[in-house]
């Protein structure tokens, strides 16, 4: 197994674009994401499974990130980060969704861990209308 890469996150950043940048410049295809840090904004997102459609909300205030876990993979060749996120906002009341484009970075700490092997694509699942991991490249 590869060592994991421990990364100070850019102020002022999206935070999926930021953590892509990062996975370009070190070649990374596969992997597991953890962070925590804090957001001035945040753009989370839910999907019903009825509707198969994201819903989207917004947090225009500062939050601390509890967690934020996920993977790396490959979607259309180019990598790609699949989020999730636990937020703590000023009240202490807490929220978290599918880490959606618009989450901008106050500061944050992440490691991304590689996983070596085969590489790993996202493909469009009939099933349930999202891009999953496609099993036969497994």
């Amino acid at each position: 197994m590869n060592d994991s890469l421990l990364v100070r996150l850019p102020k002022g950043e999206d935070l999926l674009s930021a953590l892509v940048a990062i996975c370009l410049e070190k070649n990374i295809t596969k992997g597991h994401v953890s962070l925590i840090g804090a957001l001035e904004k945040a753009e989370l997102g839910y999907y019903p499974q009825d509707t198969r459609k994201y819903v989207t909300h917004t947090l225009n205030e500062g939050t601390e990130i509890l967690a934020g876990l996920g993977n790396v993979s490959l979607k259309d060749g180019q990598p790609i980060i699949h989020l999730h996120l636990t937020l703590l906002k000023g009240d202490f009341t807490i929220t978290g969704g599918h880490a959606m484009p618009g989450n901008i970075i106050f500061a944050g700490e992440a490691c991304i861990t590689p996983i070596e092997g085969p590489r790993l694509h996202r493909g469009l699942d009939a099933a349930t209308g999202l891009p999953l991991w496609d099993q036969t490249g497994m």
